[in-house]
């Protein structure tokens, strides 16, 4: 795929800057702040167009806390203006650069994806490899850290290959660089860099280790195959393959028998989320923390957030 250029340009497109902020408010859930944003809205645009449109972006402060459920994450922040970039960036540069290369196996952050489509294809191939092979194993894989671990450098030279264009090159970079350990979770440049990060090990075990059904959601990922020898194989070669990348599976990662029971995306093999006691078990948990202060608000409202939109599912 040849290097995409003409890219920064689009970000300087009124339509293009008023649709980023729209979509800013539209996820903002504290309605002053959106009364605010919706008041002073000319004066934001205008303002970040040219801050666009003379290069002169200096990534602002980042709000950083801390979420511990479903697991400890360090979450990032940051004011109107700089949401309004990040997405800018992401929908304008990030977006047709990247995304066109990556394989349909990756699900996260991608249109008409995400975690449903996950489910959906992970059931799919669970169905066919049962009428396929009757027995079957699958290699289930998680990336230690995954958003912290990233390395930036590496990063950085992916993205040369894909983006021609300096003025872009220089955008992100200065995004990438902003951030202390890896990428931070919550700036929306992060979800798709990160996806993009492993673009490479998608088509390494498509490609070189000719796994048929497979499918990834950011880090966490499965392989199916009727050898659980071949798996043991592909668990190495992954291993390996990592290395390069600076990464390491943590100690959930293994091989399960198609009889066993585990979860993917927060589902059973059958789609079904089946752990709706733990759910209220962990919420009283965040209740507890919160009030007896070992966790800040912002931590608490977000991993209610987490828990509550599970137990819709």
């Amino acid at each position: 795929m040849k290097r995409k250029g003409n890219l920064y340009n689009n970000m300087l497109k009124m339509e293009n800057i008023n649709l980023a902020y729209n979509e800013v408010c539209a996820h903002t859930r504290n309605k002053k702040k959106v009364r605010n944003y919706k008041e002073y809205k000319c004066i934001y645009i205008t303002r970040i167009y040219n801050i666009l449109k003379n290069k002169n972006y200096t990534v602002g402060k980042y709000n950083v806390f801390t979420i511990y459920e479903p697991k400890k994450r360090i979450i990032v922040s940051q004011g109107i203006q700089d949401k309004v970039i990040n997405h800018l960036i992401s929908r304008q540069i990030l977006y047709p650069a990247l995304i066109p290369c990556l394989i349909d196996a990756n699900v996260a952050s991608i249109k008409n994806k995400g975690t449903s489509y996950g489910i959906k294809l992970a059931k799919k191939f669970h169905q066919n490899c049962k009428m396929k092979y009757g027995e079957y194993y699958i290699l289930k894989c998680d990336i230690s850290k995954f958003f912290a671990s990233i390395d930036k450098e590496i990063l950085k030279k992916k993205l040369v290959k894909k983006i021609k264009d300096k003025d872009a090159i220089d955008i992100v970079f200065k995004v990438i660089d902003s951030q202390e350990n890896g990428l931070g979770i919550g700036n929306m440049t992060s979800q798709v860099l990160a996806v993009f990060y492993l673009n490479d090990l998608d088509h390494y075990i498509k490609e070189n280790l000719h796994i048929k059904y497979y499918v990834r959601y950011q880090d966490d990922f499965l392989l199916f195959h009727q050898s659980k020898e071949y798996l043991k194989y592909c668990f190495l070669k992954i291993e390996e393959f990592l290395k390069k990348e600076h990464l390491t599976l943590n100690k959930k990662s293994r091989i399960y028998k198609s009889t066993n029971n585990f979860l993917f995306l927060g589902r059973n093999k059958n789609g079904k989320y089946a752990k709706y006691r733990d759910v209220r078990r962990k919420l009283k948990k965040q209740k507890y923390l919160y009030e007896s202060e070992k966790i800040d608000l912002m931590s608490y409202i977000t991993s209610r957030m987490c828990y509550k939109s599970l137990l819709k599912l």
